[in-house]
């Protein structure tokens, strides 16, 4: 059955629609539309609008719907939702430009977009709006796309010939495009497919990175005029205004008019707090961690046995230690601390017992450490705005006071696929994925449409050398992206790709998500032979025992410290280093570039949809010969396309 989607599209106005308006329903045996119209106290003809798929309203047994969230939900009576087909290879990147929306609005709209990605066999709800106004285009900033497929919302009075001479194309071609239309009328509120002939003899190119002005055409306007007062050639308006070339300038045509761009770089370079101080006042700091200090009073005989045996409390001790090296550093830098800890018992019940009004007197709470104790704490104190910080996972909550430290996944691949697009020539494109990594691929594919697709063959599911032959190209360079999750694929992955070095082919290995069993499973020797890069959330690879500097710690306990420890030293110093540069955390936040300390960096973002902040501090690290890793220089490359 097919599944069915709402989304939204934006054309000169926008309709508020909230996330949380309308949510998905799968309807129960026998149930009829009034039945769920009752259920979820919607007028039935407001239910039907939205769901324009149904075709029997007396059983919709098994339907997946689209329902209000609340009651006396009102859909804008100037909407009619209408189906669209997804095709093969389609993405919800390719469908926003296509009609004109942003990706964030298909998912904000759409309750099952944000729990996967788009299947070629669904079909998503596309509004259309009732038009008032006959002299609207609200075509204008399709045809100005610099896109080859579009998507033209047929307007009253539009015939086939009139949107033919629009596009440069020929009546027969938009037939062809769209399958039925040449036995009847178009209808106002229509969709039209549109693909534009390609201009392949033009020699120059709009950069990618680039700034617009926009101009509504009077009568006092010309090529000529726009060309001379804005220092564009007339074949850089028509690359910028592909409508140009069909139907010329006309007064009330809204131009983009492409601009020089100074593109700012100072995110990706490093900020130093130490020498720019101002507030020394205490720093009131709370830290929440599961300690379990209760059932280890209670057993003390056996506290050794519960430390070793208790993964989650050897974790939050070593980040306490690395917690105290930063205070002990601050101090040493005029910078005093009043820190409380509290111990969670990982359990959120109990959590939210400790929660009181003193809380809201500290300048930020560290911890808790896992998700449910973690929502608890930020939940309570964001009507107060203080700073919860959550130093080890990636919540999947939001709230306005909430500071993800570690980079989203979504933010390690775009860097990633960035990376590639960036310094991509004529490299031969290879891609395998796991089950679980199937959503990543699909990025890579829109990104690079000629990559090829490597998969395990048979149904034994082991890979086999030869599922991954015909994919390479023995007399260029190849550049495999290994995006896998299991460790047998990875392991297989990385052995074969070395034989085929072995026997002369030229072969780099990429991947977004390096996975701790390259650490345990997979040869350093061949991830340096092939030159692995991939982007992390910290240096650790980096640092050989030589260059750990914490001296402190091996004194005390005989042992380098590990990642949670260097973890907890480098959250909390950023935290103090930031609180006497600012007044506040979320103050420093308007920093220009990124902090850094002993493994990890910071650049802390306000949401821009969403609520809270993320670290978009990423390092993309690359081996090299000799089981050395590079940390490479995100500017290098990001800086490529404005040369």
């Amino acid at each position: 059955m097919k599944k069915f989607f709402l989304s939204t599209v934006l054309l000169l106005f926008v309709f508020s629609l909230s996330a949380q308006d309308l949510k998905s329903y799968q309807a129960g045996t026998n149930e009829s539309l009034e039945d769920v119209a009752s259920r979820f106290q919607v007028d039935i003809t407001t239910l039907k609008r939205l769901n324009p798929n149904v075709k029997n309203i007396r059983d919709v047994s098994g339907e997946l719907l689209v329902v209000p969230s609340q009651p006396n939900f009102e859909l804008n009576p100037r909407i009619q939702l209408i189906a669209y087909e997804v095709s093969p290879k389609e993405t919800l990147y390719s469908i926003s430009k296509s009609y004109n929306l942003k990706v964030k609005d298909l998912r904000k709209y759409n309750p099952f977009l944000n729990e996967r990605e788009l299947d070629y066999n669904d079909v998503i709800r596309i509004p259309t709006y009732e038009l008032k106004d006959k002299d609207l285009d609200i075509n204008q900033s399709i045809k100005n796309s610099e896109f080859s497929t579009l998507m033209h919302l047929v307007l009253p009075k539009e015939t086939k010939y009139g949107i033919s001479k629009k596009y440069g194309l020929t009546i027969k071609e938009l037939e062809d495009l769209n399958s039925g239309i040449n036995e009847k009328e178009i209808q106002p509120g229509q969709f039209l497919k549109i693909k534009r002939p390609v201009d392949t003899t033009s020699t120059s190119r709009i950069p990618k990175n680039q700034n617009y002005a926009f101009l509504k055409i009077d009568s006092k306007n010309s090529i000529e005029s726009i060309s001379e007062n804005y220092d564009v050639t007339e074949q850089q308006l028509i690359q910028s205004n592909p409508s140009l070339k069909f139907e010329g300038i006309s007064e009330g045509l809204v131009l983009k008019i492409p601009q020089a761009e100074e593109i700012d770089y100072s995110k990706y370079e490093a900020f130093t707090l130490e020498d720019k101080l101002k507030y020394f006042d205490t720093k009131k700091i709370a830290v929440m961690l599961p300690l379990n200090l209760e059932r280890t009073e209670i057993d003390t005989i056996t506290t050794k046995s519960l430390i070793k045996n208790s993964g989650l409390l050897r974790i939050s001790l070593d980040f306490y230690e690395g917690i105290q090296m930063a205070i002990d550093s601050a101090q040493a830098k005029g910078i005093t601390v009043n820190l409380d800890v509290y111990d969670t018992r990982n359990d959120p019940y109990h959590v939210n017992q400790l929660l009181n009004e003193n809380f809201k007197n500290y300048q930020a709470v560290v911890g808790p450490l896992l998700d449910p104790s973690l929502k608890v704490v930020a939940n309570y104190l964001e009507r107060d705005s203080v700073p919860v910080i959550s130093p080890l996972v990636n919540p999947n909550f939001e709230f306005e006071n909430l500071f993800n430290t570690l980079p989203k996944d979504e933010e390690m691949q775009e860097v990633l696929i960035t990376y590639l697009q960036k310094i991509h020539t004529d490299e031969n494109l290879v891609i395998l994925s796991d089950s679980i990594s199937k959503p990543v691929q699909r990025k890579y594919t829109y990104t690079f449409p000629d990559i090829n697709i490597a998969s395990q063959e048979g149904s034994n599911g082991y890979l086999k050398k030869s599922d991954l032959r015909p994919h390479l190209d023995s007399l260029g360079t190849n550049w495999f992206i290994l995006e896998a999750q299991n460790i047998g694929i990875a392991e297989s992955t990385v052995s074969f790709l070395k034989s085929f070095q072995r026997d002369g082919f030229d072969i780099r290995l990429f991947t977004s998500k390096r996975g701790a069993f390259y650490d345990d499973e997979i040869s350093n020797y061949y991830l340096s032979d092939l030159k692995f890069t991939f982007p992390s959330i910290s240096k650790t690879q980096l640092i050989t025992g030589d260059q750990k500097h914490n001296n402190s710690f091996l004194e005390k306990h005989g042992v380098y410290p590990n990642k949670y420890v260097i973890r907890g030293y480098d959250v909390m110093m950023d935290l103090l280093l930031r609180l006497s540069y600012a007044k506040t955390l979320q103050a420093s936040t308007e920093i220009k570039g990124f902090t850094e300390y002993a493994e990890n960096k910071f650049s802390y973002r306000k949401k821009e949809f969403t609520k809270g902040y993320e670290n978009d501090a990423i390092y993309l690290l690359q081996y090299q010969k000799g089981l050395e890793i590079k940390s490479l220089n995100l500017v290098d490359f990001l800086t490529l396309d404005a040369n």
